[in-house]
């Protein structure tokens, strides 16, 4: 697993960026527009991905140079 920052464009609340845990980019992004959607919150074009940043991975050797510990 993996921590990744999502960042939507046109989301300026604080929904616009997410700390999100998952197995890859696709996985994370795929889980905040889910759950955006399903709150009804943003609209489409708010929705658009922006960035996405690996933080952190679960294990020793992290290209990041930090451990994810779930």
């Amino acid at each position: 697993m993996n921590l990744y920052k999502v960042t939507l464009q046109g989301m300026h609340s604080s929904y616009g960026v997410s700390y999100v845990v998952a197995e890859d980019p696709t996985e994370a992004y795929k889980k905040v527009d889910n759950f955006l959607r399903d709150k009804g919150i943003g609209l489409g074009s708010e929705r658009v991905l922006k960035t996405i940043e690996l933080i952190a991975e679960q294990h020793q050797f992290s290209a990041t140079g930090m451990i994810l510990y779930i």
